[in-house]
């Protein structure tokens, strides 16, 4: 596994005491990916990037990284100041494997470090989002086993109020038994197709600010589910809820 370090530089937190607003991206970039869904994945992003350059307010809280898995489990941005002026590389598709359980890990151990970084500098924060996109089911060495591992620690800091989880699944190839093991207060994992990203962006990118400026709850994050369909929530329910918020 190739991995970034995780270690932090005081540095990279900036100068302003505003409340900050962790949030980890943890994406699929492994094969099935490859083609218009990673093309669309980074459309997405840039989207979702430009919505938060142009809040002033966000853009003073929002703190973002992004860790990718796709055979290796890699830090493809790590936290840091966010300026009118970042950008964000392209992601490419592997050939690879998904070593999901280890992104998630990975993503987990970023976002400790980040708070326990606010607590010494004295910053307040609202709690970490950890937001797990992926097309598929895990795959690897000890693929299983590091699933479970994810699913029991994401439990634990869901179950307490430390972490809010999205838990995404792209199209039809998502092993969705263990993905919504991922969140015990989201009913069914959010469920898109590759076209959606956009949508899905520009809601998480709205969601931010409304956590941001408004002081929205959590909970709100999480009352996504269809009662009559009982399955993966689809986008169509999921804006007009949002809409009716």
């Amino acid at each position: 596994m190739t991995k970034k370090s995780t270690q932090i530089d005081a540095s990279d937190f900036g100068k302003s005491t505003r409340r900050r607003l962790p949030i980890c991206f943890c994406l699929d970039v492994s094969g099935s990916m490859a083609g218009n869904p990673i093309r669309q994945l980074n459309e997405g992003l840039q989207g979702f990037f430009s919505s938060i350059r142009e809040n002033e307010e966000t853009r003073a809280a929002a703190d973002i990284c992004i860790v990718t898995f796709g055979g290796t489990v890699d830090i493809f941005l790590p936290f840091g100041r966010l300026s009118k002026e970042t950008s964000v590389p392209q992601i490419q598709a592997t050939t690879s494997l998904t070593p999901i359980g280890e992104g998630i890990l990975t993503a987990l151990e970023l976002l400790t470090a980040r708070k326990e970084g606010y607590k010494e500098l004295g910053i307040k924060y609202y709690q970490p989002w950890l937001v797990v996109i992926t097309d598929g089911a895990p795959q690897g060495e000890s693929a299983i086993e590091n699933m479970e591992k994810a699913i029991a620690t994401t439990n634990e800091l869901e179950s307490s109020g430390r972490l809010v989880v999205f838990n995404i699944g792209v199209g039809n190839g998502v092993d969705f038994t263990l993905l919504k093991r991922l969140s015990i207060k989201r009913p069914e994992p959010i469920c898109i197709d590759s076209a959606q990203f956009s949508k899905l962006f520009e809601f998480l990118g709205s969601s931010s600010s409304s956590i941001v400026s408004s002081g929205m709850k959590d909970d709100a994050l999480y009352s996504l589910d269809d009662p009559e369909k009982k399955k993966s929530v689809a986008m169509d329910e999921f804006f007009k809820y949002l809409e009716e918020e």
